[in-house]
């Protein structure tokens, strides 16, 4: 199972719109600020950075899963770490609610749980919520495509024992206090 990210269609725009301003500056148009004439050179500056911009954007757009979960473990390109991870250096992936004081961003997370002595290449240094082991945080779930009830049912089918389901957890004992 891969988790995808979304795909914009502004990349499309500014480099369709760049190649525009390129190919009029190339024809005798000029660029204008207010009523002063300024040349048809920043106009094929200008159309050449927002063409360039606009590349950019798409050639990471098309750059592969930031996780991909199978049954030999994790290949991972996110949270600073860019390698494959056996499912033995995993002691738990946990999806838990965000719970910051900031109410812009209340999407679940998947946060993963390094086994004693695996070395991930990056710090522990998070808490989870959940049981407070140190944690790494990979991903928020509203930056993915797939649904939660996809990505629930994909660590669940691999991951087995290691995958740990906070947010019932969390909405439980929220409800209690």
């Amino acid at each position: 199972m891969e988790l995808h990210r979304p795909r914009s269609k502004w990349p499309f725009f500014f480099l369709l719109g760049g190649l525009v301003l390129v190919w009029s500056s190339l024809n005798g148009s000029e660029l204008r600020i207010l009523v002063f004439p300024v040349g048809s050179l920043p106009l094929l500056g200008f159309g050449l950075v927002m063409a360039a911009g606009a590349l950019y954007a798409l050639v990471r757009s098309f750059r592969g899963a930031p996780v991909r979960i199978d049954e030999a473990g994790l290949r991972l390109k996110v949270a600073g770490i860019n390698r494959s991870v056996p499912w033995a250096a995993i002691e738990a992936l946990i999806i838990e609610p965000y719970t910051g004081t900031l109410a812009g961003n209340g999407a679940p997370r998947l946060v993963l749980v390094p086994a004693p002595g695996a070395d991930l290449g990056v710090a522990a240094e998070y808490q989870n919520k959940i049981d407070g082991r140190p944690s790494i945080i990979l991903l928020s779930l509203d930056s993915i495509l797939e649904s939660l009830e996809q990505v629930k049912l994909g660590l669940s089918t691999y991951a087995g024992a290691r995958f740990i389901d906070g947010v019932p957890v969390i909405e439980a004992t929220a409800g209690t206090s």
